[in-house]
């Protein structure tokens, strides 16, 4: 056997595997076009936000945990986007699941030791769930009636791009 057909089994396996048992689909973009259901997320400061209290206002909720590589890159950008759009209506929310720790503990540290100025929620699971996040990050773009604009999973300079875009044009 040549080093080709002992390299060749290496390198489809994990797309076999893969394929074979199957990775975690979101299914956020069937929210796309709709009214988010009702929703209730607790910050890291004790508040409650909600549906109702963010009416009127620009959402993009990052779905995220403390130990994902991915979804700690996207945390800057989340910042600097609240930096530029937070006086003109946007809600940015780092909504932490997927933690062996749900108190508020890992989000607050994590928000602390970054001096980030944007809201932190925790113990976000049950609302993963309800909105078909199965996998992280996952960003989901809420217009000032309610609606889901755009959903993004995983996290990408090119993925950046688009988020920046998509919040600049529901900020006109």
């Amino acid at each position: 056997m040549n080093l080709v057909s002992k390299l060749i089994p290496l390198a489809v396996a994990p797309f076999v595997l893969t394929t074979v048992v199957g990775t975690p689909q979101n299914a956020t973009d069937k929210l796309e076009g709709k009214k988010i259901p009702a929703f209730s997320m607790k910050t890291t400061d004790g508040k409650t936000i909600t549906d109702q209290t963010l009416k009127n206002k620009v959402v993009l909720v990052d779905f995220w945990a403390t130990w994902c590589g991915p979804c700690k890159k996207a945390s800057p950008l989340m910042q600097e986007l609240h930096k530029k759009y937070a006086s003109k209506g946007l809600v940015v929310i780092g909504a932490s699941g997927m933690e062996d720790d749900s108190s508020a503990k890992p989000a607050a540290n994590y928000k602390k030791e970054h001096k980030y100025t944007y809201t932190f929620t925790y113990n976000n699971d049950a609302l993963m769930e309800k909105w078909g996040v199965k996998g992280i990050p996952q960003f989901v773009l809420i217009g000032k009636d309610g609606v889901v604009k755009e959903t993004y999973f995983g996290y990408s300079d090119a993925i950046g791009k688009k988020m920046s875009a998509a919040v600049a044009a529901q900020m006109k």
